[in-house]
């Protein structure tokens, strides 16, 4: 349906409708054990005495990490099957905006969801522990104000692997994603560890003017990142990101040829 010349905000809206309501078993469900999750850590923590009730932002940003793995990573629902898969490439509506329909789900509309459960949710362990006569504080979502500002990079990288993978791998995206981003990084800590060692006599003789003195020989963080000098990281997050993004819509592109 690429013969669609004009651009919709219309029709995104209407996929990011449909998305929902075929997938909203799943959401439900997801919603449910991950607060289920929570329910059962804090019923053990008051049984225990612990303290899981008054750290309240931990819980958040732990599901919020986890859930928005789980929903980029299964993004694009109608691949899971060749009839599903035919219908949705048939939809009346562009690559580009079914692109930006699934892009805009995975990340501020499960933001903006998951928020808004959570503090429901943050509300009821409020109502229960004044009632238990424990502590609990209403959430500060930016209680870890200088840890979020450097995690959103890392945060939209991962976002972006994981929607390709989504849009490339037909059954168990998820899994396969993950185990392809374990392949990379076997190989890849195997190839610049060789590679970093044997020329590290070099590295180290460089002025400090080209930022040696950032370089750390290991391999960590997205992709070997801290192989890069800390002022030139947060380009490589954007290329890295926006490289994948690319990636993912012109897969979505070659299913439709």
């Amino acid at each position: 349906m690429e013969n669609i010349k004009t651009f919709s905000f219309k029709r995104i809206f209407l996929l990011m409708q449909k998305t929902v309501y075929e997938n909203a078993k799943s959401i439900l469900t997801g919603i449910i054990t991950l607060f289920g999750i929570y329910s059962f850590i804090l019923f053990i923590s008051a049984l225990n005495d612990g303290d899981a009730w008054a750290n309240t932002e931990v819980f958040y940003y732990s599901g919020l990490i986890i859930g928005a793995i789980y929903v980029a990573g299964t993004a694009f629902t109608d691949f899971r099957s060749k009839g599903k898969t035919f219908s949705y490439l048939t939809l009346p509506a562009s690559v580009l905006e079914k692109f930006i329909a699934e892009f805009l789900l995975i990340n501020i509309g499960f933001f903006i969801g998951y928020t808004i459960v959570f503090y429901l949710f943050n509300t009821l362990m409020i109502i229960i522990g004044n009632f238990l006569m424990i502590d609990v504080h209403l959430a500060n979502i930016f209680y870890y104000k200088s840890e979020i500002i450097k995690g959103i990079p890392v945060f939209f990288i991962n976002q972006a692997i994981f929607l390709a993978g989504a849009a490339t791998f037909r059954k168990a995206p998820l899994f396969k994603t993950i185990s392809a981003m374990f392949i990379y990084g076997i190989f890849m800590t195997i190839i610049l560890s060789l590679l970093f060692y044997s020329a590290k006599d070099v590295f180290t003789a460089l002025p400090p003017y080209l930022g040696n003195h950032d370089i750390k020989f290991g391999i960590s963080g997205t992709f070997g990142s801290e192989l890069i000098p800390d002022k030139f990281q947060y380009l490589f997050y954007i290329i890295l990101t926006v490289s994948f993004w690319a990636y993912t819509y012109f897969k979505l592109k070659e299913k439709e040829v």
